[in-house]
């Protein structure tokens, strides 16, 4: 039960802080710089290659790096940061299931019954 307090505890703080974060390098609206948006799509990448490295990447924060990518190439740097903090955000969220999960074993009435 403590676990999952923690993680939910660590959700809220991410998701506070990726506002914030988001906020920030958008200059608080829908528009943001080309250096933010490059800024932004780097720590998404930089984030998932951690994850990576203790194999707890999700599913879909590459195709979300993808859209960031694309969206950088047509100059819609606004859209291209929320998707890279969305998709950082995911990875550090990755990165803290792995470090609560790492420890869990089988139930004892699983154990139990595979004897």
């Amino acid at each position: 039960m403590k676990k999952i307090a923690m993680i939910a505890a660590l959700a809220l703080m991410v998701g506070a802080s990726g506002s914030a974060l988001a906020a920030g390098h958008a200059g608080g609206g829908a528009k943001g710089s080309k250096s933010d948006a490059s800024k932004a799509i780097f720590n998404a990448v930089s984030e998932t290659q951690k994850a990576a490295k203790v194999k707890y990447e999700w599913r879909d924060t590459y195709k979300i790096i993808g859209k960031a990518k694309k969206a950088f190439k047509k100059g819609d740097y606004g859209k291209a940061i929320k998707l890279a903090n969305k998709a950082k955000k995911q990875s550090v969220l990755a990165q803290a299931q792995q470090k609560a999960e790492a420890n869990v074993g089988l139930p004892g009435y699983v154990k139990a019954a595979s004897k």
